[in-house]
């Protein structure tokens, strides 16, 4: 575990390795940054993979207020302390929304970026927004129902999502209910729209086409405020589209970022 600690003294774990261009992936709300396990472990053979638990989040320390700006604040203060001028950046979901700011005050600092299931959301998380769509049907049932009943709403294969995601650290399980509901907060009011117009360099958009927590009409919606993106739908794919079809995710974001990054001397 590395720990690099904030000028407002919370301290993030972070994780690099391979060498070369540097690609920033960040995980969306209640992750953390071992949901990047096998990406890291295929970029990482042709670029410097940088991977952070963004705080509130993983084994980074949990604040009980936690401002979104913060966020991208925190992704540029690493990347100082790694002496890292610029990058390739990768944003799930939330972590997209993260991501579109950090871009937006930072561009000097961001050569490409890849949003995988991007949100318009303002107000709550997309997990929130799920369960409110079903919760007439599902929420006197026990929690081990719920869950299967919802993973039914958000992979195309079950299987295959759910063996990768056995080997993801479950650190939710040591956040208290105040920490979580800090996180979940954070994302209230974080002005995405706004620093979607502020986006000016090669983008790519990714949508899973099975899942409901975002949807591909959503993603493409956010390409709109963009302006000009490419666009990939992703057809047996839903929450996580670098998983479910990892060798096609590999391939489409590699060649993406190879066609615009800069040669490093």
């Amino acid at each position: 575990m590395n720990l690099f600690t904030t000028k407002d003294g919370v301290a993030l774990n972070y994780r690099t390795s391979g060498e070369g261009n540097a690609i920033v992936m960040i995980h969306t709300a209640l992750d953390n940054l071992s949901i990047y396990n096998e990406l890291e472990n295929a970029f990482n053979k042709t670029h410097q993979v940088v991977l952070i638990d963004l705080r509130g989040h993983g084994y980074s320390d949990k604040p009980n207020g936690i401002e979104f700006k913060t966020y991208a604040e925190d992704i540029k203060a690493l990347l100082d302390y790694l002496y890292i001028p610029e990058c390739s950046l990768i944003g799930h979901e939330l972590g997209g929304s993260v991501a579109a700011p950090f871009v937006a005050q930072y561009s000097e600092m961001a050569t490409t970026l890849t949003l995988v299931n991007p949100t318009l959301l303002n107000e709550i998380t997309p997990e929130e927004r799920l369960y409110r769509k079903y919760s007439d049907k599902v929420r006197n049932w026990e929690q081990e129902a719920q869950q299967k009943f919802f993973d039914k709403h958000l992979y195309y294969s079950k299987r295959a999502a759910k063996k990768v995601l056995k080997q993801v650290d479950d650190t939710n399980a040591i956040a208290t209910k105040a920490e979580l509901t800090a996180v979940k907060e954070s994302f209230n009011n974080n002005q995405i729209m706004h620093y979607l117009g502020e986006i000016h360099l090669p983008t790519l958009i990714i949508a899973g086409q099975h899942g409901e927590r975002t949807t591909v009409v959503e993603a493409k919606e956010v390409g709109d405020y963009i302006g000009d993106v490419s666009f990939e739908v992703f057809e047996k794919s839903g929450l996580y589209p670098f998983i479910e079809q990892q060798e096609k995710f590999l391939d489409v974001v590699g060649e993406f970022i190879k066609a615009n990054e800069k040669t490093k001397i």
